[in-house]
């Protein structure tokens, strides 16, 4: 017990001195400060140092009559632009043919066992798509394609990703040129 042991952390002597000199400060500039009669009369002077300048610009604007720089709307108002005719045209449309140049397939999802290729055949059997598997070697390795089509209009390709899209499949698209 001969030890005198302060309960008061180090902190605390360090903090308090500091709040009490920062508010003696903060007293001193709150003394600096000019009080509200002052203000507003600075205030007063600016708005009439600033209404002068205003007038004195409005005045050099006055003598300053600016000139259209661009007189292009009185030099089409009387001229005619010639339109050329369909016929006269560059642009030559592609003829519609009935044959399709392109097959295209949506690849739903690849597997590396037949029967979750075949469960998922069904799936899309039952949703009205014509689906079958293709079984391909990577590496060595059997994988097992579920394929929906072949389409040979890229609109029913599209319908057939929306019922996919609508049941969370992301398809992979195939285009194979028809020889």
């Amino acid at each position: 017990m001969s030890e005198s042991t302060s309960r008061i952390p180090k902190i605390v002597w360090i903090l308090t001195p500091l709040l009490a000199v920062g508010f003696i400060v903060f007293l001193v500039f709150l003394k600096t400060v000019p009080s509200g009669d002052e203000l507003d009369a600075v205030k007063g002077d600016a708005k009439k140092v600033l209404q002068t300048g205003v007038t004195r610009a409005k005045k050099e604007a006055e003598k300053q009559v600016a000139k259209p720089a661009y007189d292009f709307y009185k030099l089409l108002k009387d001229s005619d632009v010639p339109v050329p005719n369909a016929e006269q045209s560059h642009y030559k449309s592609t003829p519609k043919t009935d044959e399709a140049k392109y097959l295209y397939s949506l690849q739903v999802a690849s597997f590396r066992t037949n029967e979750q290729a075949d469960s998922l055949k069904v799936k899309l059997i039952m949703e009205n798509l014509s689906s079958s598997i293709e079984q391909v070697s990577v590496k060595g390795t059997p994988y097992y394609r579920v394929m929906v089509g072949p389409f040979t209009d890229r609109s029913k390709m599209n319908k057939a990703q929306d019922v996919l899209a609508n049941h969370r499949i992301n398809a992979l698209v195939f285009k194979k040129p028809i020889k």
